[in-house]
């Protein structure tokens, strides 16, 4: 028993590190989390390609304008506030892809054969030093302990945040909150958005030819009015619907994972220091 009470925490460290040195060079953690991530970048650029491309058609339908005698109507300008929310979506979307660059570069620095060989070092070091109890040089077992200990959460952490990224979506998202059905959704809305924008174009370059009376058709800037609204017709939902996905995704689970290492590299110096 008191075997146990004196050996129990090096047991436990030992143990740890020969289960790293096994998983140090197999690399299928990092394929996998690599082609999580990837996709992910993927998705968010074409998002954001289908943002800007509808926040370019409301912008045409704003600065449509049909000139009449004595006034000017802008028909296009009930879209604002849609295309407002579009271009706080593009800076959402735009940190998205940020978070997902960053993990990327992380996750190519972690996987280098130089991160394995000196997290190896590390690890073969310390191990030594408590297997042979050396009492000297407290302070320097404590650095070493510490250097070790990030960089095996650091090694592992990074390319399964790719992973639990992906899990926790298709798990507990993707049924509220289809990434691929709110994209195709958008478009959609750009298409129906640039069909009326057409219809609008049109009439504005025959009203120069038409008869008093007809430029004066409320009914038809009525229909028009009715047509755009018709057309953004649950936009709204679709596009925070978006920045929900990806705010959860590629920011708050990030900086959640962040948070937990950091609090099992305090919980494991506590432990051993």
């Amino acid at each position: 028993m008191e075997f146990l009470q004196r050996y129990w925490k090096k047991g436990i460290l030992i143990f740890v590190s020969v289960l790293v040195l096994f998983s140090l060079f197999d690399f299928n953690l990092d394929r996998e989390g690599k082609e999580q991530i990837d996709k992910s970048f993927t998705q968010s650029v074409l998002v954001f390609g289908s943002a800007k491309a509808l926040n370019a058609v409301i912008s045409l339908a704003q600065g449509t304008e049909v000139d009449l005698p004595f006034f000017t109507i802008a028909i296009g300008e009930i879209l604002d506030p849609i295309n407002d929310l579009i271009e706080q979506f593009s800076l959402v979307m735009l940190a998205s892809m940020v978070s997902l660059g960053i993990q990327k570069i992380m996750l190519n620095f972690v996987a280098t054969d130089m991160y394995n060989f000196v997290l190896l070092f590390m690890i073969l070091s310390f191990n030594i030093w408590i297997i042979l109890e050396i009492k000297k040089y407290v302070g320097l077992r404590t650095i070493l302990l510490k250097m070790t200990v990030v960089l095996i959460l650091l090694r592992f952490a990074v390319p399964m945040m790719g992973l639990l990224s992906e899990i926790t979506y298709n798990s507990f998202v993707k049924q509220d909150y289809n990434i691929e059905q709110l994209n195709e959704k958008i478009v959609q809305v750009k298409e129906d958005v640039n069909s009326v924008n057409v219809k609008t174009l049109d009439k504005k370059e025959s009203s120069f030819l038409s008869t008093i009376t007809e430029k004066f058709d409320t009914e038809y800037y009525t229909n028009q009015v009715n047509e755009y609204e018709k057309a953004v017709d649950n936009s709204s939902e679709y596009i925070v619907g978006l920045i929900i996905v990806f705010i959860f995704q590629t920011i708050l689970l990030p900086l959640f994972f962040l948070f937990l290492l950091y609090f099992s590299s305090k919980a494991i110096f506590r432990s051993y220091l």
